[in-house]
């Protein structure tokens, strides 16, 4: 091969490299770019916008409240995120005393006789006053040693609960007159309340009483 077409031969390799370039992207396939990231707001989030991520927080907390598509915000201490209205809000906190149950002595120690004449076991009631409320209606009479019981509660504001002390009377309801069987009150303790029942132990008439404790939100 001669020295001339050596250089043609180059040339003509040269243009053949230059036409394998990229593909025209105007032939290729058409690829769109990503839509935006949709802006939370009424129109589109029934819950309340995140200040952060800017999405929408369906279910509400106390860590992120607020009507709908507005920004959430975080409650302050103390406060809670109002189920309805959606906002912060300062709430009233109530407290129920309810009888659960209790033990009670075979025989009235008072005398060692038996709590009624036919020897059938005594026929509990329990009588509840809690601070500042309206008096609680008597538990139902339950003829037992270990009598149980689902109404009696009083209803109290928490603040005043944790103020003054709660009174209780048990007695065993007979035909001529009512036999008591314990009274005291107590003074009821943030982990009494936090624990949720509060049981008290004796070894006269009254062997345990039982109290749950329920706090809840007032609107």
């Amino acid at each position: 091969m001669t020295f001339n077409n050596r250089i043609l031969l180059g040339l003509t390799s040269i243009l053949l490299l230059a036409g394998c370039g990229p593909e025209d992207s105007s032939s290729g396939p058409i690829t769109e770019n990503p839509p935006l990231e949709e802006i939370c707001t009424a129109a589109n989030c029934a819950g309340c916008c995140d200040p952060t991520t800017n999405q929408c927080v369906e279910v509400r907390t106390n860590d992120a409240c607020g009507v709908t598509g507005t920004k959430c915000s975080k409650c302050a201490t103390g406060t809670i995120c109002h189920p309805s209205q959606q906002q912060c809000y300062t709430p009233t906190i109530r407290t129920k005393i309810q009888p659960l149950r209790a033990t009670i002595a075979p025989q009235d120690p008072a005398d060692n006789s038996d709590w009624d004449v036919d020897g059938s076991p005594p026929d509990v009631v329990v009588k509840l006053s809690c601070p500042n409320a309206q008096p609680a209606p008597p538990s139902e009479e339950v003829e037992s040693f270990t009598p149980t019981w689902t109404q009696g509660a009083c209803d109290v504001l928490s603040t005043d609960l944790l103020s003054a002390p709660i009174q209780f009377t048990v007695i065993d309801v007979d035909t001529l007159f009512d036999d008591p069987i314990a009274s005291a009150q107590y003074q009821m303790t943030r982990a009494d309340i936090d624990r949720g029942v509060v049981e008290f132990t004796s070894s006269g008439a009254l062997l345990s009483l039982a109290l749950q404790i329920t706090t809840y939100y007032a609107e």
